[in-house]
């Protein structure tokens, strides 16, 4: 690809959301356009992770793409090399592989006005234009690692979970693992089968809930019962997710308990220790954190080699972690499960849209966006699961920005508009109703610290704070209304 070719659609990142984006947009007959990708491979998150007991915690029927369900899913709750096969799949069949530049990092994005697109550069120097430009890195893809003394000092094995590799062996070594949220819960079982002595540091447990985990055979899954029961079951899931979210936005003091009680159901069932009891037991409402799915986490805590300590770490030494208190615990390999930057989505990645604005400049107080897609001020710029655009079911997220996107490329053609922006009070209005509904959410009426929001309890940021239903028909009946459109000076008139 040269400097000189215009593409239609270029796409930053090839994991989940970048990948559906793609193949619905090939399928709708946009055959100039790019994905690059940092790395090797498609897969994102999926090809990143691969630390021990890695899958979904949404059932595959709701997390695999509407369009695309899949047929090689051993249970409901995928592991994470089936998802990453599943995407490669998807990749292939879609024509999504073969427009992909691999290993490649894109350093900066720039708007040019006049010439109606943007230039993106990568960190090695080459060049592309394209008319619209998609960014898909991942709200969870920076990792975060506590700020704390002595990590360089440390004799032994310390990895986020993001960078787990098969070199790491646990059997007969002394292991903290550090985090209480969704990758610990998985790490943690396999890490008590393994290890000598495992020490879980667990500041603030998460709502644990009971997973209903079917298996599938293999003669069953070519099946028409098979893509029927998936059907059924997505549905299934689909709306218990809605109950939830309708008991979090706005907050539903009532349905939250009917939540909280099938929690302590499984909470007393599993956990008889005093202290684990007092470790493991959420201090905030159900659903101002995530909640999670594991029927082996709470059991791992009773093993005699796992020591639970419901406080924080504040160092390393050479051999050893120390928490909060001075407390030394020796260990030969520390587990980050200290989680993401959601804040920080964009990395390093430099993006200036119109009269030099910044985007990370534009960020510095919250992240906001249109529909978790547009960004006022960055003309033919898109994102997928950007700001507010989180939920529940992720690939309705996906679906329903990519029709979007669609539709409001088809609108500029059939304008003879080759810029497209969302309109600034629009945009204010939008975001205004945002924080409104956020605030009156269990996300910040529930009494907790939680990435959802800047700095764990400014505005929140990453959830759409509402049903995926009211997304989609928001994005259906609304989202048009707030995009303008015009030509570039290259371009020629538009019309009304």
């Amino acid at each position: 690809m040269s400097d000189d070719t215009l593409l239609d659609v270029l796409i930053i990142g090839a994991g989940l959301g970048g990948v559906g984006t793609a193949a619905q947009l090939i399928e709708s007959g946009y055959d100039n356009i790019a994905v690059i990708e940092a790395a090797d491979s498609v897969g994102g998150v999926w090809r990143q992770h691969r630390y021990p007991n890695i899958a979904c915690d949404t059932p595959i029927d709701l997390y695999a793409y509407s369009f695309y369900p899949g047929t090689s899913w051993s249970t409901n709750f995928a592991p994470g090399s089936e998802i990453l096969a599943y995407l490669r799949d998807l990749a292939d069949r879609y024509g999504v592989t073969r427009k992909t530049v691999f290993n490649t990092r894109i350093s900066q994005a720039t708007w040019n006005d006049d010439a109606g697109c943007w230039r993106v550069t990568s960190r090695d120097g080459r060049t592309w234009a394209a008319r619209m430009l998609i960014w898909s890195g991942g709200l969870l893809s920076q990792p975060t690692l506590p700020e704390i003394k002595g990590l360089d000092g440390f004799e032994g094995q310390s990895i986020h979970t993001s960078f787990w590799n098969d070199d790491i062996d646990l059997d007969g070594k002394r292991v903290a693992v550090v985090g209480g949220g969704a990758t610990s819960i998985q790490v943690v079982p396999y890490a008590a089968k393994h290890a000598e002595k495992l020490y879980v540091f667990v500041r603030t447990p998460s709502y644990v809930m009971p997973r209903p985990d079917i298996s599938f055979a293999d003669i069953d899954r070519d099946s028409e019962e098979f893509a029927s029961q998936q059907l059924e079951r997505r549905k299934e899931w689909f709306d218990r997710f809605e109950v939830i979210a309708k008991s979090r936005f706005p907050m539903n003091g009532a349905v939250i308990a009917e939540q909280e009680a099938a929690w302590r159901k499984l909470f007393d069932e599993q956990v008889k220790d005093p202290h684990a009891r007092e470790v493991l037991a959420p201090k905030y409402r159900f659903g101002c954190k995530r909640p999670l799915f594991s029927t082996d986490y709470y059991p791992a805590f009773e093993r005699d080699n796992v020591e639970l300590i419901g406080r924080g770490v504040s160092g390393l030494s050479e051999d050893a972690i120390v928490d909060v208190d001075g407390e030394r615990y020796p260990v030969d390999v520390v587990i980050w499960a200290t989680g993401f930057d959601p804040a920080g989505m964009m990395g390093d990645l430099t993006i200036t849209g119109s009269q030099g604005r910044v985007l990370a400049q534009e960020w510095q107080e919250v992240p906001h966006a249109y529909f978790g897609s547009m960004v006022e001020g960055f003309p033919n710029f898109f994102m997928i699961c950007g700001p507010n655009g989180g939920g529940a079911s992720v690939t309705d997220m996906v679906e329903a920005q990519t029709r979007f996107i669609l539709d409001a490329m088809k609108q500029a053609e059939d304008r003879g508009a080759d810029i497209l922006e969302v309109d600034e009070a629009a945009y204010a209005a939008f975001n205004d109703d945002i924080q409104a509904r956020a605030d009156a959410s269990v996300l910040v009426q529930g009494n907790c610290v939680s990435y959802y929001r800047v700095g764990g309890t400014g505005k929140v940021f990453t959830h759409w704070p509402d049903t995926i239903e009211a997304f989609r028909n928001r994005v259906k009946k609304e989202a048009l209304s707030g995009v303008r459109f015009r030509a570039s000076d290259s371009a020629g008139p538009a019309s009304v």
